[in-house]
């Protein structure tokens, strides 16, 4: 993707999400990022605020109504799978996002936005949904972009926390916790690779990789209990 500073199409980001603004200024203000040459056009940051508030809201009510026999734990998992910086910035790549936003060149690389930029921006789009006709249009996007996740079979392995599994698996048969240990850090600022080295007494140490710390020990030790299992 080449660095653009032409004005996006947003009648086909309206057709993708599958809602057209009444005021087509709030839409423009929630896709201006701060970094843009237009920043003081920018509401963006106050509409992520709102949007963050108004996703978390949807998210849960749905995942209340359709996990009904769940307990308040394992919604907590679902919600915080549904809702997190991955996750959104997966739906924001899906409706070709970055296509349309508008932003300056000191956020822009030859790998394109960063995933932060994403989701910030996605969560914008919501707040202005809202604040232009209110949480039930807010809701159907909202339900339509993130419906295949959501009805998604395997959801469970999506949200299952294998570090906690593997260190219950380890304590029951009486052995040392897990050991992780960070390797190198390589790639670019905004997109790192973190790569993990995970022991376990008894087992070979394996490597895993991620695009944070904290996923890479969650891959880590995924694969440490496929050796175990």
């Amino acid at each position: 993707m080449k660095f653009k500073k032409q004005i996006p199409d947003l009648i086909k980001l309206e057709n993708l999400i599958g809602y057209s603004f009444n005021d087509k200024d709030i839409l423009t203000q929630s896709l201006t990022h701060p970094s843009s040459e237009n920043s003081k056009f920018s509401n963006m940051e106050r509409l992520e605020f709102l949007g963050d508030r108004v996703l978390g809201l949807i998210i849960a009510e749905k995942i209340f109504i359709k996990f009904n026999s769940q307990k308040e734990g394992e919604l907590s998992s679902y919600f915080n799978y549904l809702v997190q910086r991955s996750t959104c910035v997966i739906i924001a790549k899906k409706i070709n996002l970055d296509n349309f936003i508008i932003f300056g060149k000191s956020e822009f690389s030859g790998d394109g936005l960063k995933d932060s930029i994403l989701s910030n921006i996605l969560e914008s789009l919501i707040g202005a949904i809202f604040i232009d006709s209110g949480y039930d249009n807010a809701k159907r996007v909202v339900l339509t972009l993130w419906n295949d996740l959501i009805n998604d079979e395997k959801i469970d392995l999506n949200i299952s926390n294998p570090k906690s599994e593997l260190q219950e698996t380890v304590l029951s048969s009486k052995k040392d916790l897990p050991v992780y240990k960070l390797l190198s850090v390589s790639g670019k600022d905004h997109k790192p690779e973190f790569t993990i080295i995970l022991s376990v007494a008894g087992y070979e140490s394996v490597l895993a990789t991620g695009n944070s710390k904290q996923e890479a020990e969650k891959n880590a030790a995924m694969e440490m209990l496929k050796c175990i299992k």
